[in-house]
Formats: structure tokens, sequence, C-alpha cells
């Protein structure tokens, strides 16, 4: 008996390519949409930022020029927004692993303070004994090792006491800032300066400045460097994907089979490390000898920039040099008009509840996919 060959059509379903090609332009819409929100929401508050100043002010006309214009008015000035726009991107990228999976551990706070002060506390104690090659690597280890030390407390008390890790972190911002005011005073105070700081660092960790008259601090390198490395990881790797995840739906990632818990804990930890390597990078890149006496904010503007970014890191730069570029234009009009510094804060509130808020252009946005999908299905009839 002959057995002929005979193909076997398997009732496999096969993707509608129609429904493929609307359901990416429906993305596209959305993230399209992601991104005027985001500069909608800092048009606002930037256009606010103009009306009170023009409230406030004895000379509008002038104070107004100097918050646009002023920060870009001399080559040092734009320097300043670049080298301020280097801790707020490492913190960026700092909270973006904790915005991530939904867990706020504001921890990075008083992290960032205490790296800065340990690798200050290293460096007096062995760095003259080793090259910069050597020492600065060295010291952005310890300060990854402190952060992921410090964050790991709250991630552990939510993991296994479950308890508040917001809460929890910013009590140890309290205990912790203390702490490194205290080695400060007790253990590294030059006695010879008319302020508390440290003996001056070796010469070898002061960050070189690069282009000239802007002065732009090496540190820009690490964080350029941190931004590939931490956008590789979310959006390349699997971990990032598991991230994305936990983040969007914990009980769907633990239905199946992923460790909520433990990429959690895992992204906390990463986050922590970024904050060390944040402080630490900022000691090395601005200053000469560690001197702070009080909590910097830096942590707590890197949950700004996250917000800013939408927890993409590849638009954290993005954020970093707008809050940046605000804070330079606060302190021209500070400095050359009568406008209060602390009304800085009042923009920072208004672009916080913009950008967070889900609901804002959520209509505009949900009219453009009707549309769309309206279009679509009248060319699918017409084909």
């Amino acid at each position: 008996m002959t057995v002929k060959d005979t193909n076997v059509t398997e009732n496999v379903p096969q993707k509608d390519p129609r429904r493929t090609d609307a359901m990416k332009k429906t993305q596209r819409i959305e993230a399209i949409m992601e991104v005027v929100r985001i500069v909608a929401g800092m048009a606002i508050a930037y256009l606010l930022a103009l009306v009170i100043l023009v409230a406030i002010s004895d000379d509008p006309v002038f104070i107004v020029k100097q918050f646009i214009l002023g920060p870009f008015s001399s080559a040092r000035r734009i320097g300043s927004i670049i080298n301020l726009a280097v801790p707020f991107t490492l913190c960026g990228l700092s909270m973006c692993f904790m915005y991530a999976v939904n867990k706020f551990n504001l921890i990075g706070e008083s992290i960032f303070m205490l790296s800065g002060c340990i690798i200050t506390w290293v460096a007096l104690a062995i760095g003259q004994n080793l090259p910069a090659v050597i020492l600065v690597p060295l010291l952005l280890l310890i300060g990854a090792v402190v952060g992921a030390v410090l964050s790991f407390i709250p991630a552990i008390m939510d993991r296994k006491l479950n308890a508040n890790v917001v809460v929890v972190s910013l009590m140890l911002n309290s205990v912790i800032v203390q702490l490194a005011i205290y080695i400060l005073r007790y253990y590294m105070k030059d006695p010879g300066i008319s302020f508390i700081g440290s003996y001056e660092l070796p010469k070898q960790i002061q960050f070189v400045t690069l282009f000239g008259k802007m002065k732009i601090g090496a540190g820009v390198i690490i964080a350029a460097i941190a931004v590939v490395i931490v956008s590789i990881i979310f959006f390349k790797t699997s971990f990032g994907w598991k991230m994305r995840i936990v983040g969007s739906n914990p009980k769907f990632a633990t239905a199946v089979g992923l460790s909520a818990l433990g990429i959690s804990f895992t992204a906390q930890l990463a986050g922590g490390a970024l904050a060390g390597i944040a402080g630490a990078t900022e000691i090395m890149n601005s200053y000469k000898r560690f001197q702070w006496t009080a909590s910097t904010g830096h942590g707590f503007d890197g949950l700004l920039v996250a917000v800013l970014a939408k927890k993409n890191p590849i638009l954290v730069p993005v954020g970093a040099l707008f809050l940046a570029y605000v804070r330079i234009g606060a302190d021209v009009v500070n400095t050359s008009g009568d406008i209060p510094y602390e009304f800085i804060s009042v923009i920072q509130g208004i672009i916080i509840l913009l950008v967070a808020a889900e609901s804002f252009l959520s209509g505009f946005k949900n009219r453009l996919i009707y549309k769309s999908v309206q279009a679509e299905n009248a060319n699918q009839k017409s084909a």
C-alpha cells in the first residue's frame, strides 16, 4: 500500500494582522501621549512660575527674563546646570528601581549623605597611599555597598514584618543623617577651618573639570554610564521585565511563577546601591571636603525626577536637566532680584501633582485612541 504525503493544516488560531496594527497604533498613541502629558505638566508649572514671579516681584519683566534666560547667560551657569543634574540623574535612576516595583523606599535621602561621609572617611584614612585609578573605583564600590546595606533595612522589615516601607525609610533617614553628622564632628572635623567640615580630600580623587569655562565635573561621565547600564537592565534583561511585571500586577507575577517579594527586594537593594554611588560621586565631583551638616534633599529630588521620567531611565536625564535648570533659574532670580528661593517648592509641587495625576489629559488620549479605532474599522469595511 502506497502512503501519499499529505499537507495537514492544523486548526491553529492565526494572528489577525489588522488587529495587530490597531494594537500597535494604540500603543503608539499611549506612548506619545505620555510624553505630551509630562511636557504639558512641566510647561504648566513653568507658566505658573512666571505668573508667581510677575505677581510678587517689583520688577517682573527683569525677573522673568532672568528666570528664563539667566541659567544660559554664561558658560559657568550652563556648567552649573549640568553639574547639578549629575546627582539628580543618579538619584532619579535609584528611585526608578523603587518605582518600578511600587516600593517607595525613600532611604535614598540618607544614603546619599552617609555614602559621601563614609567614602570621605575612607579616603582620608588610605587615600594618600593609593593612585586614583584604584581609589576612585574603590570609593564608588564602597558607596554602593553602603547604599545596598542601608536599603536592606526597610526592605527586610517590609518583607518579614510587613512594615510600611515609606514610614520605616523616613524614620531611618533622620537616624542616618545624625550618624553622618556624628562621624563628621568627632572623626573627620578639620579644626583649622572656621566651619564644620572634614579634612580636605586627597587631590587624586577630586574629579577634574571638563569643557573649559563651563567647568563640568567628570562625574557627568559616571552619570551617563549609569543611564546606559540601567536602561539596558530595564529593557534588555529578564530582570527588568520581571520588575515591570511585579510593579504592574504582583498577583499576576506570582501566578506565573515569579517571586514578587524577591524581585522587589532585589530592586530596592539595586536602587540603594545607586543612591550610594550618587553620594560618592557628588563628593568627588563637587567638593573638596565633606561638609554636609543637614540632609541634602537629593533623595527626594530623585523621586521627583523618577516621577517626571515615569520610571523610564532613558528619560531620567531629561527630568534631571529640567529640574536643574529650574533650580539654577531660581538661584539667579534670588541673587539678582527680590524673589525668595523657596518659591521653587511651589513649582515642584505643581509638577508632581500634574505629572503624577493619571487622569491629566487622559480624556484627550482616549479620544485619540477612539478615533484611531474608528478609522481602522472604516478601513477594514472598505477593504
